[in-house]
């Protein structure tokens, strides 16, 4: 989150939200995005490069499924969270495409160039076979379920975050101005009542 809305307060003291600096953020998110999707085609082949037949047995984690007991080998299982990260980079990517081009949205662009590159570093797959960490701890296999769609998210709450500021500040400013105008208003009726009390004074 501290990502999500140090970007958002960027973009906005930046002016990148004008349609000036569109095609310049289109194509940092192209090269991004170009950037993550060969990187996972990359760890694809180191893989089945490597090709770790050693045996792995675990217990069913997907919710709303009987548990039951999978039989595996390390370069399956790890192809398999591969193929789920890459299922889960190409929806994001057509989500945010879709929220751009139909309804104009800026900030999605902004924060999928930075939020996936986050995301693959602090990966499993890319800390083993990229990083070349050993799989203990917390890299050991099996691995807690992610949630799929957490950039996404990531994505619409960055949005939803700038407009929700955008309509804080322009309420701010709307109080700022009746309560100026009603003070306005005091000290003219106030000045008034004096003015007639000193006529009233005078006769």
């Amino acid at each position: 989150m501290a990502v999500i809305f140090g970007t958002m307060h960027v973009v906005k003291k930046a002016g990148l939200e004008s349609p000036e600096y569109a095609p310049l953020i289109r194509t940092i998110y192209a090269t991004a995005t170009t950037l993550i999707v060969a990187l996972t085609f990359y760890l694809k082949s180191l893989i089945q490069q490597k090709n770790d037949t050693t045996p792995l047995e675990y217990d069913d984690p997907t919710p709303g499924t009987q548990q039951g007991r999978i039989e595996t080998t390390m370069c399956k299982y790890d192809l398999a969270e591969l193929a789920k990260l890459q299922k889960s980079s190409m929806f994001t990517i057509a989500i945010v495409g879709f929220m751009h081009f139909k309804f104009g949205y800026i900030q999605p662009l902004i924060l999928q160039s930075i939020l996936p590159m986050l995301n693959l570093y602090k990966n499993q797959l890319f800390q083993i076979y990229i990083l070349g960490k050993p799989a203990t701890d917390s890299l050991k296999r099996p691995w807690a379920p992610e949630n799929p769609f957490a950039a996404l998210t990531g994505a619409i709450n960055g949005t939803a975050a700038t407009e929700d500021t955008t309509n804080e500040a322009s309420n701010t400013t709307a109080i700022t101005g009746d309560t100026a105008a009603r003070s306005s208003t005091d000290s003219a009726a106030s000045a008034s009542s004096s003015s007639d009390e000193d006529t009233t004074k005078e006769k």
